[in-house]
């Protein structure tokens, strides 16, 4: 073919039709013509067809595939992820508790305890603050403070009621004797307002 017949007329160099260097051979005993010779591990009438393995999405995530065998790989994932193609994320946080209401971050290689507010800081957020401190033992102080108030109040109505019921001393009753006195000597007034026109 060709002005000088420098061009081929077979089919396999016309038409190129092997994939994944495939060899193709020219051949009258089919109708396309020719025959791919397809290399180890493709097939197809045109090699398009691949067994590997490995292929190039067979480890995710950036993993590294490698063939044990024909049939068989394996995956070398990346730092941070785990599974037989890669396809998890490793949980840095799985085992790790963060104390007073911190949060567990899972970060590329490792975890971080994030710490809620200024009160708490240290790898698992277990140290308090200076602030912190002070103001819990305030806290503790005012409520030992009110239990010791209610009790002496307690204890001194008690004391009344022993006072007055089993000695018959009331201490109350000479100032409500005089309040009486003193109400019975001051009458009420009562002020009628005649309003005119």
């Amino acid at each position: 073919m060709g002005l000088n017949c420098s061009i081929s007329s077979s089919l396999c160099d016309i038409l190129q039709p092997c994939q994944n260097n495939g060899t193709c051979n020219n051949t009258n005993q089919n109708s396309l013509g020719y025959i791919c010779s397809c290399p180890l591990h493709f097939n197809g009438t045109y090699c398009q067809f691949d067994d590997r393995p490995c292929q190039p999405n067979t480890c995710i995530n950036n993993g590294i595939c490698t063939e044990m065998s024909n049939i068989t790989f394996m995956c070398k994932c990346a730092i941070g992820w785990k599974g037989d193609r890669c396809e998890t994320k490793i949980n840095y946080c799985a085992n790790i508790t963060c104390l007073n209401n911190g949060v567990c971050l899972s970060l590329l290689t490792t975890y971080k305890c994030e710490c809620l507010g200024q009160s708490y800081s240290g790898k698992y957020c277990e140290k308090s603050t200076n602030s912190l401190v002070v103001h819990q033992a305030i806290s503790k102080s005012f409520a030992y403070i009110v239990i010791i108030a209610l009790i002496l109040v307690a204890a001194f109505i008690m004391t009344l009621d022993i006072l007055t019921y089993f000695f018959g001393i009331d201490p109350v009753r000479k100032n409500l004797k005089r309040k009486r006195k003193i109400k019975k000597s001051n009458p009420q007034v009562i002020i009628r307002f005649i309003y005119v026109n």
